[in-house]
C-alpha cells in the first residue's frame, strides 16, 4: 500500500469507519445511493452491480484493492481512496501511468498473475470488460471479489463513481465528484440546446486511417459529438460501435469537422494532407482537430476534458478557441 502522510491516513480511516456505520448498501445497478443507518461499530454489507450487471458483495468496505484499469485509478484518486490500492496492472506501470507509480504489478489484460494476486489477499479487484473467461472463473473459484468496469456512456461513468465510493466507504466524496461532473456536462449541453438540427455541424471522428475506421452510436465519441451540438455522420448512417467507414461515404457526407486521437495523428496536418480527404469541407476549411487519447477513452471524471475539447472543435463561436486538455 502506498504510504502517505500518517495523519491523512488516520483521518481517511476514521472517515471510512463512520461511513460504514452510517449507510445502507447500494441496491441498484446504476445510481441509487445508500441511505439510512446502522448501529455504530456494526459491519455493513455492501451490495451492488458492476458494469456487466454482475452482483458484487463485500462484508465491509474494501481496504485492499488491485486495479487493472487506469480509469478506476483516476476515480479512486479523486474520491480519496487511492491509499486503499495495493497494486495495478503491468501495462500501467510499463507505460508510465502517473497514478501507477510506486505500485506493484499483478499481470495484465491477457495474463493475470494468479499466484501474486492470491498471496496479496485483496478485498476486491477492479478490472475491465474483456478479461479471459478462464481468469474470471479462476478468481471466482479463489473467492476473490471482482468489479468489472464497462462504461460506454457518461451516465455509466456516474454509476462507476458512485459504486467505487460505496466499495471504499467514500460515498460522500463520490457523490460530490458525480455532482461536479454533472454540472460541467450540463454547462456544455445548456449552451447548445437551442441549436436546430440544420445548424449543427457534421462531424467525423477518425479512429484509424487504413482501413478507415470511426465511432458510431454506443460510444463516448458519439455522446461527445451530440452533447457538444454536432451530428455524427457515422451514427446518422445507422452504424454503432467502432465500424469501418468507406472513404466514399465520408466524401458523400462531407463533414464540417474532423476530430482524431493523438494515437492516430500527432497533428492535424497528417489528416489535412491525406489526398483522400482533399474535397471534404473540414479539410478545405482546416477544421481538423487532434485530441489526447485518455480524456476521450477512459471512463472516469476526466471525460469532461474530452467533451469540452469536442465542444470547442465543433462550436468555437460558443466555446472559444480549441485548446488541448491532457
Amino acid at each position: 500500500m502506498r504510504k502517505k502522510n500518517l495523519i491523512a491516513a488516520l483521518v481517511t480511516a476514521a472517515t471510512a469507519l463512520v461511513l460504514v456505520a452510517a449507510v445502507i448498501p447500494l441496491a441498484s445497478c446504476k445510481e441509487d445511493r445508500a441511505s439510512g443507518g446502522a448501529k455504530t461499530g456494526q459491519a455493513q454489507e455492501i451490495k451492488l452491480k458492476d458494469g456487466m450487471g454482475n452482483d458484487v458483495s463485500l462484508e465491509n468496505t474494501a481496504k485492499k484493492i488491485i486495479v487493472f484499469t487506469p480509469s478506476a485509478l483516476e476515480i479512486l484518486d479523486a474520491i480519496g481512496a487511492i491509499d486503499y490500492v495495493i497494486g495495478v496492472d503491468n501495462w500501467s506501470i510499463d507505460f508510465g501511468e502517473p497514478l501507477a507509480a510506486g505500485f506493484e504489478g499483478f499481470g495484465d489484460f491477457q495474463s493475470l498473475n494468479m499466484e501474486k494476486i492470491t498471496a496479496s489477499d485483496p478485498d476486491i479487484i477492479i478490472g475491465l470488460i474483456g478479461w479471459a473467461e478462464a481468469d474470471i472463473q479462476k478468481l471466482n473459484e479463489l473467492g476473490i471479489k471482482i468489479y468489472i468496469v464497462d462504461a460506454n456512456t457518461i451516465d455509466e461513468v456516474y454509476t462507476d463513481i458512485i459504486n467505487m465510493g460505496q466499495l471504499t466507504g467514500m460515498q460522500k466524496e463520490a457523490q460530490e465528484l458525480k455532482v461536479e461532473l454533472e454540472k460541467k456536462v450540463n454547462a456544455v449541453t445548456e449552451k447548445v440546446k437551442d441549436i436546430s438540427q440544420e445548424q449543427k455541424p457534421k462531424v467525423f471522428y477518425e479512429v484509424w486511417n487504413d482501413p478507415l475506421m470511426s465511432a458510431g452510436s454506443d460510444t463516448f465519441i458519439n455522446e461527445f459529438i451530440e452533447k457538444a451540438g454536432g451530428i455524427n455522420i457515422v451514427t446518422a448512417d445507422g452504424l454503432s460501435g467502432w465500424p469501418e467507414y468507406s472513404v466514399e461515404n465520408l466524401i458523400q457526407n462531407n463533414p464540417d469537422v474532423i476530430i482524431a486521437p493523438m494515437s492516430l495523428a500527432p497533428d492535424a496536418d497528417v489528416i489535412i494532407s491525406d489526398a483522400r480527404f482533399s474535397s471534404v469541407n473540414a479539410v478545405i476549411n482546416k477544421k481538423v482537430y487532434i485530441v489526447p487519447d485518455n480524456p476521450v477513452s477512459r471512463p472516469s471524471q476526466n471525460i469532461i476534458k474530452g467533451l469540452e475539447m469536442f465542444a470547442q472543435a465543433i462550436h468555437p463561436e460558443i466555446f472559444g478557441e480549441f485548446t488541448v486538455q491532457q
